[in-house]
C-alpha cells in the first residue's frame, strides 16, 4: 500500500529525502523521486526533511470519521504515550474532552499496553532463552530486520507491540466488534495495524492528523471541557522517552535477578545507530544484550507525524519525565495477563539483483572513477559510498550523474574552457563593482594577471556606467556598442545581472578593427565619390565646350551650303531676277 506520496512539482533534485532514508527505499528518475513500497520501513524521514514539503502522507481517515457517525458499537481512542509531548501535560483532560467531542464513547492510554509488554519482556530475560533481545514496540524498526537483515529475525522481542497488545485488551473490555482508532506520531503503525493477523486496531490516525481534524471541526484543545480516561495512567508512560523501555523494563525486574548478571541493556536512537547495531549483531560481535531500538532519533517522542514540526525531544521528553513524576502517586497497572502476547515475527527479505565487481567498475568508469581511489564516498548523492551509488544504477534506482563532485568537475572544466577561450573580454563585478572574476582575453586587454585585477574597482579599467546602472537598477543591460578610447577599444557590450549572487557580467566583443576598416571603407567612398564628381564636373565642360564649338561651326557650314545649293539652282543667275 502507498502511504507516501510525492508532488513531482516540488521535487528539486535535491537528494535530501535519499540522504536521509536509512534503506535507500527511493528511486530517482526524470529529475523526480519515488518512494518503493515493497521497500521502504515507513519511517517518516524523508516527509520530514524534505526542504520543499514534496513529500506528504496518503492515509486515508474518511473511513473512520464515517464510522463515528454511524454509531451502533463502542468508539475508542487509544492514545499512544508520547500524545503528551505533542499536546501537552496541562491539555491531558482537555484531549479527552475533544476526542469525546469527535464522537469517541471512551478514550484510552496505550501505556496500559505497554507495561503488559514490559512485563513479558522482563518474563524472557529472565528465562535466559534469548542471546540478545531488540525490542519491538518502534514497527520501523520490525520492518528494518524483517525486509534488510532477515537473518536476525530470531533477535527480535516475539511480543506484541504496546498498540496491539493494548488492542487486544480493548476488544475484551468493549466487545469485538469495537471501532478502535490509535493514534499516534507514527507512519509504521499505520501499517502495522493493516498488516496484523489479530486485527485488534480498527485504523491509525496521527498526531498531526488528528490536529487538522479538531481544526476542520472547529475544535479547540485549550477550550475543549475536561474528559476523562478509561484507566488510570501507568508507569510505563515513560516508553516513549530515549531509554524509557530498558527503564521500564529494569524497574520490572527484582534487584537481585540474575538478567543483570547476563544481559547488558543498551538504548538506540535514530537509524543510523540502529543499522550499524544490527550490522555489528549480523558479524557475531554482540551477544548477552537487551537492545532498546528506536528508529527516530529523540524516541516517539519526537515521531514524523506529530502536529508541529519542530526538533525538541530533550525539552519534550524532559516534560514528559516531570508529568510522569507529578503522577507517580496516582499511577496503577491494569491487569493484562487475558491478552496473549506472543506474537511471530517472520522474516521478509527484499530481494535486489546486486551486479558483479566488473559491471560495478564499468559503471563507476562511466563517471571517471577509474579507479578506487577516485572514489570520494561524500555522500552528496544520498548514498553512503559511490558502490553503493553504482549499485542503485544497476538497480534503476539512480542516475549515473547523481554526483556532485564529477558533475561540478565537468562544470568546472566547461566554464574553464569557455572563460579561457573565449575572445570576448569577460569580467564580472559585485555589487560594490569590485572585480570578482576575469577571464583570459580581458587580463591580455589590461595587461595585467588575474590577481592585479581581482578586488580592484572595474572604475580602474574601463567605464563603470554600464555596471552600475546594471547593480543599482538590477536588470540587464542590452547589447549596444561602446567606445571606450583609453583603451583604443570598440566594443559590442551587454551587461547580465544575476540576481542569486549580486553580481553584474560583462561580455564584450571586440569589433575595433571592424570599426577601423568600417571608417576606412567610408573614407575610401567619399574620395572616390569626389573624384566622381571631378570627373562628372570637368565633363559637363567639355561638353558644353563642345556644344559651343558645334554651334558655330554649324552656322557657318549652313551659309556656305545654302550659297551652294542656290549656285546649282539658279546656274549663278541672281535669284531674284528670274
Amino acid at each position: 500500500m502507498k502511504y507516501i506520496h510525492v508532488a513531482q512539482a516540488n521535487c528539486k533534485n535535491c537528494y535530501k529525502c535519499l540522504r536521509v532514508c536509512p534503506v535507500k527505499s527511493i528511486r530517482y528518475k526524470d529529475n523526480h523521486v519515488e518512494v518503493l513500497d515493497e521497500e521502504c520501513i515507513l519511517c517518516g524521514r524523508c516527509i520530514r526533511n524534505c526542504p520543499q514539503h514534496a513529500k506528504s502522507l496518503t492515509n486515508d481517515i474518511s473511513a473512520i470519521r464515517g464510522a463515528l457517525r454511524a454509531g451502533g458499537r463502542a468508539r475508542v481512542a487509544a492514545l499512544a504515550p508520547s500524545y503528551i509531548a505533542s499536546f501537552g501535560a496541562d491539555n491531558r483532560f482537555k484531549l479527552a474532552g475533544a476526542l469525546r467531542r469527535l464522537g469517541f464513547d471512551a478514550v484510552e492510554e496505550t501505556a496500559v499496553g505497554a507495561h503488559a509488554v514490559t512485563r513479558e519482556y522482563a518474563r524472557i530475560l529472565e528465562s535466559g532463552k534469548m542471546d540478545n533481545m531488540i525490542t519491538t514496540c518502534c514497527s520501523s524498526l520490525v520492518f528494518l530486520v524483517q525486509k534488510y537483515f532477515p537473518r536476525l529475525t530470531p533477535q527480535l522481542a516475539p511480543v506484541l507491540s504496546p498498540m496491539e497488545a493494548h488492542g487486544a485488551w480493548l476488544r475484551k473490555k468493549y466487545g469485538a466488534d469495537a471501532l478502535i482508532v490509535f493514534f499516534a506520531p507514527c507512519i509504521s503503525k499505520i501499517e502495522e495495524a493493516r498488516t496484523s493477523p489479530a486485527h485488534n486496531i480498527s485504523g491509525v490516525v496521527t498526531f498531526k492528523q488528528l490536529s487538522e481534524w479538531l481544526e476542520e471541526e472547529d475544535i479547540s484543545i485549550s477550550s475543549a471541557p475536561e474528559g476523562f480516561f478509561g484507566s488510570d495512567p501507568s508507569a510505563s508512560a515513560i516508553y516513549p522517552v530515549f531509554e524509557g523501555i530498558t527503564e521500564d523494563v529494569r524497574a520490572n525486574l527484582p534487584p537481585d535477578s540474575p538478567v543483570f548478571d547476563r544481559y547488558s541493556f543498551l538504548s538506540l536512537q535514530g537509524a543510523k545507530d540502529v543499522v550499524e547495531m544490527l550490522e555489528e549483531m549480523q558479524a557475531g560481535r554482540l551477544h548477552d544484550c537487551f537492545i532498546e531500538a528506536g528508529i527516530c532519533y529523540g524516541s516517539c517522542v519526537n515521531g514524523p507525524e506529530k502536529p508541529d514540526s519542530g526538533y525538541m525531544p530533550i525539552s519534550t521528553a524532559l516534560e514528559l519525565r516531570r508529568y510522569l513524576k507529578k503522577e507517580e502517586k496516582n499511577a496503577r497497572e491494569m491487569d493484562l495477563s487475558s491478552v496473549e502476547l506472543a506474537r511471530v515475527i517472520e522474516p521478509t527479505p527484499v530481494r535486489m539483483e546486486i551486479p558483479d565487481e566488473k559491471t560495478i567498475r564499468s559503471i563507476l568508469a562511466q563517471i571517471g572513477k577509474t579507479d578506487p581511489s577516485h572514489e570520494l564516498n561524500c555522500g552528496s548523492c544520498g548514498y553512503r559510498t559511490c558502490r553503493e551509488k553504482a549499485i542503485a544504477v544497476y538497480q534503476k534506482k539512480a542516475e549515473l550523474y547523481m554526483c556532485m563532485p564529477y558533475m561540478s568537475q565537468i562544470s568546472e572544466t566547461l566554464a574553464n574552457v569557455t572563460l579561457s577561450v573565449s575572445p570576448d573580454y569577460i569580467i564580472a563585478v559585485d555589487d560594490a563593482l569590485l572585480v570578482r572574476e576575469c577571464n583570459l582575453a580581458a587580463q591580455h586587454l589590461f595587461r595585467l594577471t588575474r590577481d592585479k585585477i581581482v578586488g580592484r574597482r572595474i572604475d580602474d579599467f574601463l567605464d563603470p556606467y554600464d555596471f552600475a546602472i546594471s547593480i543599482g537598477e538590477r536588470k540587464d543591460i542590452p547589447l549596444h556598442k561602446v567606445r571606450y578610447k583609453k583603451r583604443g577599444i570598440t566594443v559590442n557590450q551587454t551587461v547580465v545581472y544575476i540576481k542569486e549572487q549580486g553580481l553584474a557580467i560583462a561580455f564584450l566583443h571586440d569589433i575595433t578593427k571592424e570599426e577601423e576598416e568600417a571608417e576606412e571603407l567610408g573614407r575610401l567612398k567619399l574620395d572616390t565619390m569626389e573624384m566622381a564628381q571631378n570627373v562628372i564636373d570637368k565633363q559637363m565642360t567639355v561638353a558644353q565646350e563642345i556644344a559651343s564649338l558645334l554651334g558655330e561651326t554649324t552656322a557657318e557650314t549652313k551659309v556656305t551650303l545654302t550659297k551652294l545649293k542656290n549656285l546649282i539652282i539658279y546656274d549663278g543667275k541672281n535669284e531674284g531676277n528670274g
